[in-house]
């Protein structure tokens, strides 16, 4: 199993949680302002349905009668109106601290270094912001806001019963140690079984988001057998810890149940035998009976919703582990502005998580001046794509130093934004228009300066039906979407960008080679190149292998030395790298 994110604690979940509703607190006393009045309302029918017992047995007008049925109807919609209203605050309260905690998460998780990431794998934070988001979001829909209700219910019914007749209270009460042996036993059960459910949801969606997202190699090699059966095994793994926590909810639901019978009998029973000794109306009784009804439809909507709550519980947990787990709420920011784009590595080792056989970077050195051009080459795994992102700042080495500008690459700022940017082989394009999609390196950009940019790039908005209003869809051309990339530079214009072969077409595509000629100038560029065409024009060569620079220098110094990697690659081709 991966290194999953952590889990908070309870405690840690329920601070967070109260702090989200803290921030809502004006809302939240009116809330519960509502739901007092409502329920307090509602407990006037029970004593005035005995009333109507009284009335009748005691042989008073018909008009009495009509007068204290319309007393019970006025109160139910009062009542019903005030819940209503209550219910539909809280809710809100509600929402707005849960969409508060969405973007915690979010946040968190963008802060997440690339390498935890992996480690824990992609399906890991995507169960947490959809599954743990849904349990959390169903809770605070209709669990919550009848836990509330329920609450106020059992709280001013009992005082309702003690005020009626004590004995009458006392008798409701039998029923308590069973519905707590059951609730205790229930919760007992039921937490694990619900915090090893997430987990194992987790495990099997990553093992079909690496089945689907690897389709082709699978089908390559032949392993979709594999891949089926650890499908199966996770996915029959999660389904037998489902069917036991099916099997404690129908315990505790008998459980519940049991306890209801109990409790009635004692209530009535009492109540007979207070009507002989103590003088107690058969309307009183009948009330307090009601009352005994009505507090235990709650209860058991209460100690019902336990397993809903667990399921929420659980998913809170977890979301508020990702939070944690970047101190998104207390780490200041540390980030620093530079003053030019020199890059320099020094004595880099990287390795990807704890599972991980050897260095994917060993021992690396490397000064880039403040605007020069480097290009990285290398067979596939000797490391260009790792010294990129570690120079983008997307994760810190295990040891040495990555600096933008003296400053460590994660913290290197420029003008408050990211004082590198990533451009990558695979251009992920969102849902929205041309512009939209540019202005993600810089929202406050004018339509002028977006269509400059994509016109430095070559992008044709004369070929796009709308221009810059067109609806982006999945039929974008590679080459499109690369420019549209490489646009984002110019817009953000960073002093420092990385190309991660986000020109690979451009051996056979002159129009985006220029473009990422375009991208490059004026500011610090690293260069994965996947053609030795892109090597043009750069300052410095530098080729790895195995995870170490094993060549470094003026592409005329390095195909002066003809037996150097760089100089056989020449030679032999000028077609892709690998």
């Amino acid at each position: 199993m991966n290194d999953l994110l952590p889990t908070s604690t309870t405690r840690e979940a329920a601070s967070l949680g109260m702090r989200l509703l803290w921030r809502q607190r004006g809302l939240l006393v009116a809330t519960v302002a509502l739901l007092l009045l409502g329920t307090a309302t509602m407990l006037l029918i029970p004593p005035l349905l005995g009333a109507i017992i009284d009335a009748v047995i005691a042989g008073e007008p018909f008009v009495n009668i009509l007068w204290l049925g319309a007393a019970i109807a006025a109160a139910g919609v009062t009542a019903a109106a005030l819940e209503g209203a209550g219910g539909i605050l809280l809710v809100r309260c509600l929402q707005r601290a849960l969409a508060a905690l969405r973007e915690d998460v979010f946040e968190a998780a963008l802060a997440l270094p690339l390498r935890r990431v992996e480690a824990a794998g992609d399906a890991d934070v995507i169960s947490r912001v959809t599954n743990d988001v849904e349990s959390v979001t169903e809770a605070i829909s209709g669990v919550i806001p009848m836990c509330a209700r329920a609450l106020f219910t059992i709280v001013l019914t009992l005082i309702g019963m003690a005020v009626l007749d004590p004995w009458l209270a006392l008798a409701a009460l039998i029923a308590v140690p069973i519905q707590v042996l059951t609730t205790r036993v229930f919760l007992r059960r039921s937490r694990p079984l619900y915090a090893r459910l997430r987990v194992e949801e987790a495990e099997r969606g990553r093992a079909l988001v690496e089945a689907v997202a690897g389709a082709d190699t699978v089908r390559a090699y032949g392993t979709a057998d594999e891949h089926l059966d650890a499908i199966a095994t996770a996915s029959e793994i999660a389904v037998r810890t489902q069917r036991e926590a099916g099997k404690a909810r129908n315990i505790f639901s008998a459980g519940l149940n049991g306890a209801e019978f109990v409790g009635l009998a004692a209530v009535l029973a009492v109540g007979f035998i207070r009507v002989a000794t103590a003088g107690l109306s058969v309307g009183a009784v009948t009330a307090g009976a009601l009352y005994f009804h009505r507090l235990f439809n709650p209860i058991g909507e209460l100690l019902g919703s336990m397993d809903d709550l667990q399921r929420a519980l659980s998913g809170l947990q977890r979301l508020t582990g990702v939070v944690l787990s970047t101190g998104a709420a207390t780490t200041p920011d540390t980030s620093t502005e530079i003053a030019d784009g020199a890059v320099d590595v020094l004595g880099v080792r990287y390795r990807y998580g704890a599972s991980a056989t050897r260095d994917a970077l060993r021992g690396v050195d490397l000064v880039i001046p403040s605007g020069a051009t480097v290009a990285l080459i290398g067979s596939s795994g000797s490391g260009k794509s790792t010294l990129a992102r570690l120079i983008a700042g997307f994760d810190e080495p295990l040891a040495g130093e990555v600096r933008i500008g003296g400053v460590a690459a994660h913290l290197a700022r420029s003008a408050g934004r990211p004082a590198a940017l990533l451009v990558a082989q695979e251009t992920h394009l969102f849902a929205g228009t041309v512009a939209e999609n540019a202005r993600i390196a810089a929202p406050a950009a004018s339509d002028d300066e977006v269509t400059a940019a994509l016109s430095a790039v070559g992008f044709n908005l004369a070929e796009v039906p709308g221009g810059l209003n067109a609806t982006l869809s999945a039929s974008v051309s590679h080459r499109e979407a690369q420019q549209l990339a490489l646009a984002r530079v110019l817009l953000a214009d960073p002093p420092v960008v990385v190309l991660d072969e986000a020109g690979s077409q451009a051996g056979a595509d002159p129009t985006l080679a220029a473009a990422m000629r375009r991208a490059s100038e004026g500011r610090t560029a690293i260069i994965i190149a996947h053609h030795l065409d892109q090597v043009r024009g750069a300052d410095t060569i530098v080729v790895l292998e195995d995870g170490r620079i094993t060549e470094s220098g003026a592409p005329d110094e390095l195909l002066a030395q003809p037996e150097g990697a760089f100089a056989k690659l020449w030679q032999l081709s000028r077609g892709p790298l690998g």
